[in-house]
């Protein structure tokens, strides 16, 4: 279904139109009604879509047929007062019912201690409309979240009292409060099915699918799998309730543990959150965060577009995005979170905003390269790219110890020259196979037929031992990378940046192999030093729509992106493999600013769980996302309870 067939608009006024009085309300000005229909024309007249003085159009994807919308009390003022008579089961909840309705007069009175889970539910519809459209002017302001912000009250205004869940009642003051075990209850109580508990066959397929088997071995206290952004409000806010960490998982693909699990607290699954929808005119692709980028190829390569995506099959949309996100389009288009046109996001407050270029623009530029440390973010609204049958060109030449400057001069030649033939673009892998030293070098073309582009003579010029290089659609090519990043190991990863300088490509080549025979007795160890160009182009297209947070400038580029990979079998071994890729990663540093050509940038998603990678963005930017974070999340949330992946102050594990 497209956007215009699944859009309904919802008019938001003032007055209920004697609802209020109906009801025994405090009156109009307290009330927020909720009107609906389907416009005969969605994307065409804006006549058609002018409301009324005072009131204002708001726009979902998610209303089909029936919905229930609930028009009750919002006055602030009268927040302490609803919450006593919630708590005593004097005030209701009022819902209208509808497929068009044309008023709210009809609206059933729930009370919530009556029915709580429908109370929830219309308690998050209202929510979800409210903070994503009207209340996105007031909270656009500094003050974001008021100084007087009540936890509990806000809960209630999701349809969730505290007081009817018996394991948050009173929990400040008793004894025995375990945080985290009150939280998995009350979500228990509120998502029924969607909550797994350990010793679950649920629970073990979930912690046991993880790409690295580092991140398997935590054991949160239980699951969550919510299915709507206003589920993860409910979650947030239960979270600062009862001071339960939590952490979030999109795809999984991260090395470390704790980037999307956490020991003892709630990790969240977004599975659930699958949708891909293209728009009419095939211009944008919303994407939610449950999909890996295998899910989305598949959708958009018979509709001959694509996006700037990942690279490998079942890396998720999430991580990648908020990460930068480097694609085989990069070079022409930018990375993922330059292309992204706009965010939906569950902040702190447990508000869903949706953040643009021209609403929450601070929000909107944090959040492209700044990762989860501002929000948790439901959907991307993705710039689409015509791709006809989304085909392309790409594969692995592999060539000998023999070739292996020419290799070095190829690569060097590709990313300099990027700008003659954006179109291209590769990587070159260092490796030992065999007994042999051979680098595998990745080369891809955005269209079909690349193996005719002058671009890559250098490489042709050399006879390599195997080469798979063909055109294939993006989705096909996605799972091919797949199959060596392999699922269920133990997994490391650090890299750096560097100016681009073909000197430091053949020293770093030369560290790598000396030290590899630290790690050679290692059962099932597989080091891999990676080669790739972060070019003139990918940073140019970095100042797209205010630009992001990463602190490129193409005038300090082209760089070269160099990341050691690692798998392994044993968690005895750990420490070996990290000393092993410490010293490497140390090594090719000293060397990169002896020629005077070290970068301060790491790219967050290849990032070890030893480095500071927000610190690289520059003081600037660092200072920028620091206020930003305040602004947005005054009480650290996402620094404290979310405590997992790359924060703005500190290493996951600082050394």
């Amino acid at each position: 279904m497209s956007d215009a067939d699944a859009k309904i608009y919802i008019l938001a006024e003032p007055s209920c139109s004697g609802t209020a009085a109906q009801h025994g309300g405090l009156g109009d000005r307290n009330h927020l009604c909720i009107r609906a229909r389907k416009p005969d024309k969605v994307a065409g007249s804006p006549d058609e879509l002018v409301p009324p003085p005072g009131q204002a159009w708001l726009s979902t994807n998610w209303v089909h047929g029936l919905a229930a919308i609930p028009c009750m009390h919002r006055g602030k003022t009268e927040r302490e007062e609803r919450e006593r008579k919630t708590r005593r089961g004097q005030w209701p909840v009022r819902l209208a019912i509808f497929a068009r309705v044309k008023s709210c007069k009809a609206a059933a009175a729930v009370r919530p201690r009556s029915n709580p889970r429908l109370a929830m539910i219309a308690g998050v519809l209202l929510s979800a409309f409210v903070l994503g459209g009207l209340g996105g002017t007031a909270a656009a302001q500094d003050n974001f979240e008021p100084a007087d912000f009540n936890v509990t009250s806000e809960l209630l205004t999701l349809g969730v009292d505290v007081n009817a869940l018996p394991d948050l009642s009173g929990l400040a003051e008793r004894d025995d409060a375990a945080p985290c075990a009150a939280a998995c209850k009350s979500l228990s109580d509120l998502y029924g099915s969607s909550v797994f508990a350990q010793n679950t066959t649920v629970y073990s397929d979930f912690t046991g699918a993880y790409w690295s088997s580092i991140q398997s071995a935590l054991h949160p206290l239980c699951i969550f799998k919510p299915s709507k952004a206003a589920d993860i409000s409910v979650l947030v806010l239960l979270a600062r309730l009862t001071q339960c960490p939590f952490a979030f998982k999109s795809g999984g693909h991260a090395a470390f543990a704790g980037a999307s699990s956490i020991e003892g607290g709630i990790t969240v699954s977004l599975e659930n959150f699958k949708d891909v929808t293209v728009s009419r005119d095939k211009k944008t692709v919303k994407i939610q965060p449950g999909n890996s980028w295998v899910d989305v190829y598949k959708v958009l390569d018979p509709q001959d577009i694509t996006v700037t995506g990942g690279r490998v099959a079942r890396v998720g949309t999430g991580g990648l995005t908020l990460g930068g996100g480097i694609s085989y389009f990069s070079n022409i288009y930018g990375w993922a979170c330059d292309n992204v046109l706009s965010y939906e996001v569950v902040t702190a407050s447990g508000r869903i905003v949706h953040a643009t270029p021209t609403a929450f623009p601070k929000l909107y530029w944090a959040l492209r390269g700044g990762g989860n440390n501002f929000g948790i973010v439901t959907s991307f609204t993705f710039e689409a790219i015509p791709l006809p049958k989304g085909q392309m060109w790409g594969g692995t030449r592999t060539y000998l110890e023999s070739n292996f400057k020419g290799v070095v001069d190829a690569f060097a030649g590709v990313v300099s020259n990027s700008p003659s033939d954006p179109n291209a673009g590769l990587w070159v892998a260092w490796i030992l196979k065999y007994g042999l030293k051979m680098a595998a070098t990745e080369l891809w073309y955005a269209k079909p037929d690349g193996a005719n582009a002058t671009i890559f003579n250098d490489f042709k010029a050399m006879t390599p031992i195997a080469d798979s290089t063909q055109n294939r659609n993006v989705s096909e090519y996605s799972e091919a990378q797949q199959k060596t990043n392999p699922y269920g190991l133990r997994e490391v990863y650090w890299d750096i940046t560097v100016k681009a300088d073909a000197r430091i490509a053949h020293i770093a080549r030369d560290i790598y192999y000396e030290e590899r025979p630290a790690i050679a007795t290692l059962e099932g160890a597989s080091p891999v030093l990676v080669f790739q160009g972060i070019t003139e182009g990918q940073m140019k297209h970095m100042s797209k729509n205010g630009g992001n947070a990463v602190g490129l400038d193409y005038q300090n580029g082209p760089l070269y992106l160099i990341q050691i990979a690692c798998w392994w079998n044993k968690e005895a071994d750990d420490n070996a493999i990290y000393a092993f890729t410490r010293k490497v990663m140390d090594r090719i540093t000293a060397e990169a600013t002896a020629l005077g050509v070290q970068n301060d940038y790491i790219y967050m998603n290849y990032g070890s769980k030893f480095q500071n990678v927000i610190a690289g963005y520059g003081a600037d930017n660092v200072n920028k996302l620091r206020d930003i974070a305040k602004q947005y999340d005054p009480k650290a949330v996402f620094q404290t309870l979310q405590p997992g992946h790359f924060k703005l102050d500190r290493a996951p594990v600082p050394s």
